[in-house]
């Protein structure tokens, strides 16, 4: 199952994103695994899912890129056009999927985590936690909502 959840997702946002860019998105097996993992706990149609690993995907190699950004290196440039790039793929992408409360919950660490790496700070993001957190928090408020009703 897993193997299919990142199989779609990959195959999605390749659809998705510009050819133009010519940006080819992967992961490590170790780093689909952290979010894979957040997935399973949670019981979400498999579209959301492919929806989330996606987002997860363009936010772990935009910061990756960014994080190439080093004085002198040769594709200094090509890094920080791929790393802007792939923050506002994020962004089209999460409003595509409609997962704007994902996107208002995630911006003020993605915020943060900007505003560090450009003093030189490169802390490390972990957006598998935060999705989680998220799903978490937004099944509690459903569970909320529900007993109210």
């Amino acid at each position: 199952m897993n193997q299919k959840i990142t199989q779609d997702t990959f195959r999605l946002l390749q659809a998705e994103m510009s050819k133009i860019a010519g940006i080819q998105l992967s992961l490590s097996p170790a780093e689909c695994e952290h979010m894979l993992s957040v997935l399973e706990r949670h019981d979400l149609e498999h579209d959301r899912k492919i929806h989330l690993l996606g987002i997860y995907t363009i936010l772990t190699v935009a910061a990756q890129r960014h994080k190439e950004c080093v004085p002198h290196h040769p594709d200094l440039t090509r890094n920080i056009l791929d790393g802007d790039y792939l923050y506002s793929f994020y962004l089209q992408f999460a409003v595509k999927c409609r997962e704007l409360d994902l996107v208002a919950y995630m911006a003020p660490s993605i915020k943060k985590m900007q505003i560090e790496r450009s003093n030189g700070e490169f802390t490390e993001h972990n957006p598998a936690r935060e999705l989680g957190d998220f799903l978490i928090q937004e099944r509690r408020q459903r569970s909320r909502t529900s007993k109210a009703i």
